[in-house]
């Protein structure tokens, strides 16, 4: 017992702040390699085809893109942490397989197929010229495009939203900001450590990090998922993130999918309706008006759709 209270003062008078940096955030794995005839074979109402996108640096970024004659719209998904195309394509469209819409997948910066060296700052740009790939192919097919982004995806959902007008963006799993996952991560830890650890603040290159900010910016729909048991990115950041979006209730919604985690949100109806309500906001005809990038917060166009409003602006 005196062994156990002495064990207590020591641990609280040594408690130290905990640094979060990259290393805890980005855990970059090569996967499986892609298998393109076997997806097609699985997948046969889309054609399936591995597309690479070059980076300004030069890297290659290994894509896959599933594409049907019937589609609607076309999504652009950014995977979590651990995802490589190699080893989840076949869960994502599987997700979105009754759903008339093309997919773009990608694997991040040294991650699954794709080069170069993996850095919180290279994968947000990265997530702008990955953006720029699929719109100019959906505007070839005459499509709108929707950005759906898991976890750490959803931080490149919503840096792309930030810089540009979509016509939609799906956010799933996502937190307000690295300081707030921060105490999370720190309640999380046994109590013998959370004496050890005075608190949790990120790197000076991670502070104020997150989709917070971007909530008073959003001028497009989105859907907020999340699933009620995600231990790791737990439910009340997503609704923090729903109820600090400065939209028109038309344009928002969000959806806990109950019995779900981290992982699980879009293998649901739930997460089908949602889907279904999204692309429901603009019609297939009207992709011209948002398919030229726009940069916030002056708005300004090239084009000629230029004065004509966003639905949710």
């Amino acid at each position: 017992m005196i062994r156990a209270a002495l064990l207590l003062v020591v641990l609280a008078l040594g408690a130290c702040t905990h640094e979060i940096d990259e290393s805890m955030l980005l855990y970059p794995h090569r996967g499986v390699a892609v298998d393109v005839g076997a997806l097609a074979g699985q997948f046969p109402s889309h054609e399936v085809r591995r597309e690479w996108i070059t980076a300004p640096d030069g890297t290659r970024l290994q894509a896959l893109r599933f594409e049907r004659p019937d589609a609607v719209a076309a999504v652009l998904y950014f995977g979590g942490n651990g995802y490589t195309i190699g080893n989840f394509a076949a869960a994502t469209a599987e997700a979105y397989r009754g759903l008339p819409v093309d997919l773009v997948l990608v694997d991040h910066r040294g991650y699954g197929g794709s080069g170069g060296r993996a850095g919180v700052e290279a994968l947000l740009d990265d997530a702008l010229v990955v953006h720029r790939h699929a719109a100019e192919r959906a505007r070839d097919r005459g499509l709108p495009l929707v950005v759906h982004g898991h976890s750490l995806g959803s931080f490149l959902a919503g840096h792309v939203a930030a810089a540009h007008r979509l016509d939609g963006l799906v956010l799933e799993s996502s937190v307000t900001t690295i300081e707030d996952w921060g105490g999370h991560f720190q309640s999380m830890q046994p109590w013998w450590m959370r004496l050890a650890i005075r608190g949790v603040e990120p790197a000076p290159a991670l502070r104020g990090r997150g989709n917070a900010g971007l909530m008073d910016r959003l001028d497009e729909p989105v859907l907020f998922l999340v699933g009620d048991e995600d231990a790791l990115t737990p439910a009340r950041f997503t609704r923090e993130l729903y109820a600090g979006a400065r939209l028109p209730e038309r344009c928002k919604r969000l959806v806990v999918v109950p019995g779900k985690g981290h992982d699980g949100a879009t293998q649901s109806r739930e997460f089908r309706e949602g889907m279904e309500w999204l692309l429901s906001l603009r019609p297939p005809g009207d992709a011209a008006v948002t398919m030229q990038p726009t940069r916030r917060p002056t708005r300004e166009r090239p084009d000629a759709a230029a004065d004509l409003p966003a639905p949710c602006a």
